[in-house]
């Protein structure tokens, strides 16, 4: 990895054998049980498989489906993007800070399912990720040292340009995730502060917010607040609604120069908001919950 990071500690052991099918199970919910049966709701999230709590879910799923595990590892190295590139033909990802200091990068062939490590210059702690003219665009997180910024990587020649890395001369905190406005071009991102939180990004000149980049011209705009951390966010088919998380009840607890310790705060947001996009494109508006997970 490129950038000065801390020496990697949290790497461990040996990548597990080949893509093996797991056991799954399928439970339909039984929402009336689960309104008044503490115990079945906790049940229902234990295992692994598929819950249906609406029957349009079958739909997707189809009559049997699986899971297939393409590679396990002693720690959290599929954490995020899935970025699939057509020209390479591969699924680029990211893993977690919290077991993989600093954060790696890798892409499993979508025909072999084998999975390389990847290193791109200036992707410094990367998190989410999106296609953008068939290259990823990486949130990179930063450092200490270097800005937390959206690069352009051309995995084909392995290539990279930082397309912005700050807000009106304020540093960004962390951009963490990244999607693109295909009717207008333009690049939507949320920059929560778990960066700061988990230590290795300075004191944050910014709220949690989330912001729109028209690259054809240079302009930034931030087009939402009031987060505790703004995470991951989507638009819907139509563009007309926005999705966002805000994952301010998983909280980062650093110590001295380590923040891979985590806690889960009940009191705090662990929401997914969706907002009515309006004036052609550009602005966001009515807030409402459309989730508590």
């Amino acid at each position: 990895m490129s950038g000065e990071l801390p020496t990697d500690t949290h790497k461990p052991e040996n990548p597990s054998e080949k893509p093996l099918e797991l056991k799954t199970d399928t439970i339909t919910v039984d929402l009336k049980r689960m309104a008044t049966d503490l115990n079945y709701g906790k049940q229902l999230s234990r295992g692994k498989g598929f819950r249906i709590y609406n029957e349009a879910f079958t739909k997707i799923l189809g009559d049997d489906p699986s899971i297939t595990q393409v590679q396990s590892r002693g720690y959290q190295f599929a954490h995020e993007a899935g970025v699939y590139i057509k020209s390479t033909n591969r699924v680029y990802f990211t893993a977690n800070f919290q077991t993989c200091d600093p954060i790696a990068l890798y892409s499993v062939d979508a025909s072999t399912l084998e999975v390389s490590d990847d290193d791109f210059s200036g992707v410094v702690q990367a998190n989410g990720a999106c296609n953008y003219k068939d290259k990823i665009l990486y949130c990179c997180q930063g450092s200490k040292t270097s800005p937390s910024a959206l690069v352009l990587v051309d995995p084909s020649t392995s290539t990279s340009e930082a397309l912005l890395t700050n807000f009106q001369g304020r540093a960004f905190n962390s951009i963490n995730d990244v999607i693109i406005h295909h009717a207008n071009d333009d690049i939507w991102f949320t920059d929560p502060t778990y960066g700061y939180e988990q230590a290795f990004r300075p004191t944050p000149d910014l709220p949690s917010q989330i912001y729109r980049y028209k690259p054809s011209t240079g302009e930034v705009w931030c087009v939402a607040d009031g987060f505790a951390q703004c995470n991951g966010l989507c638009f819907s088919p139509d563009y007309a609604t926005l999705y966002v998380t805000d994952t301010g009840a998983c909280q980062a607890h650093s110590g001295p120069s380590d923040g891979h310790n985590f806690s889960m705060n009940p009191r705090l947001p662990a929401t997914i908001y969706e907002y009515d996009i309006v004036e052609h494109g550009t602005k966001l508006a009515n807030r409402r919950v459309f989730a508590y997970l």
